[in-house]
């Protein structure tokens, strides 16, 4: 009979956090369309932007789905709890922490599947979507602020965005005796190690008829290819790979550049556990009287309290990093605290 009760919280949760989730990112989506409307022009029109906020979507869902599950989750039990549901199991011999971690698992599994599909599809929609949208936006605007600059040897490479493994709005400048021998401009270019390939690229020759490749090897730095802009749109497999290239340098810059990517990648590993012990930890309010507070006010302190622990999360793991000190012990204090906190609150329960 409990497995049955069992059975149907972890589908009511995953249902409620489900639907939040896909609330909160058509409620962002309204609010990226109007602000993306103010870019409108000749060149980027309407249904650019309507195909910029769609494949834009899912990976920002992302972002949601912490709020969505633990509100969703504080739903299902506020519910249960009203229905009579939470006594039933509780009479059956089932403690509120078994209760409350048993109905995560919804939303833990909604929030696995989502961190999966965005490491395999959704980042790359949205970083395809967003480098197309700034070619139709800057295609006439030669002084992006994210313009780069890099020399090696006698050759030069400009571009103005980059985004995973390509750069944007390339020109490729070659001297010879200090004059220019030639030069390439292109859309685009896709970097493998220290080999760019350009596409559908103007080749000019100024010196002789030397035929010029489709390609050209050129050293560009670590730190040119990944910005503080874009490391939160790193998925963690190519975060996990700067990490490793970072940890090579002694340059005090690329070790504060490695700890803001220790940050983000530790915040992605950490997500699910966060997750869950937010719903655990706020899920016991469910468990109070209803004498001390409703259902609704319940719901409201859970998500007040979610934020406040994210601002305490992000302001641990820049002390950390202020500091020299490991990021992942950053991230990883308030989940020790909430853990502390959850074994005192269930223990009065």
């Amino acid at each position: 009979m409990t497995k049955i009760f069992y059975r149907y919280l972890i589908k009511r949760s995953f249902y409620f956090s489900f639907l939040i989730l896909i609330i909160f990112g058509l409620l962002d989506s309204v609010f990226m369309l109007i602000s993306e409307l103010e870019n409108i022009s000749n060149e980027y029109k309407f249904a650019n932007i309507l195909k910029y906020v769609f494949f834009s979507m899912p990976h920002r869902l992302i972002d949601f789905v912490e709020g969505s599950c633990l509100l969703g989750l504080m739903i299902s039990l506020g519910l249960s709890h009203q229905e009579g549901n939470l006594n039933v199991l509780r009479s059956s011999g089932s403690s509120p922490f078994k209760i409350v971690a048993l109905s995560s698992l919804g939303a833990i599994f909604l929030t696995l599947s989502l961190i999966s599909l965005d490491e395999i599809s959704f980042r790359n929609a949205f970083l395809n979507a967003e480098a197309s949208k700034n070619l139709i936006v800057n295609r006439n605007n030669t002084s992006n602020a994210q313009s780069k600059w890099i020399k090696s040897g006698d050759s030069y490479l400009n571009f103005h965005d980059v985004y995973d493994n390509k750069i944007y709005k390339v020109r490729f400048l070659k001297f010879k005796d200090k004059k220019l021998s030639h030069s390439i401009i292109s859309d685009s270019a896709v970097l493998d190690g220290n080999k760019i390939t350009f596409d559908n690229a103007v080749y000019k020759n100024f010196l002789d008829n030397t035929e010029i490749k489709e390609y050209v090897n050129f050293d560009i730095p670590l730190r040119s290819k990944i910005t503080l802009d874009n490391i939160n749109n790193l998925g963690i497999i190519d975060l996990y790979s700067y990490k490793k290239l970072f940890s090579n340098s002694n340059l005090k810059k690329d070790v504060i550049f490695k700890s803001h990517i220790d940050k983000y990648l530790y915040k992605k590993l950490f997500l699910p556990i966060s997750i869950f012990l937010l719903i655990t930890f706020f899920g016991s309010l469910v468990f109070t009287s209803l004498r001390e507070s409703t259902i609704g006010g319940k719901i409201i302190i859970s998500i007040v309290g979610a934020f406040i622990y994210r601002l305490i999360q992000d302001l641990s793991a820049s002390l950390f990093i202020s500091y020299n000190l490991p990021v992942v012990i950053g991230i990883a204090l308030p989940s020790m605290i909430l853990i502390i906190l959850s074994l005192r609150f269930y223990k009065n329960i």
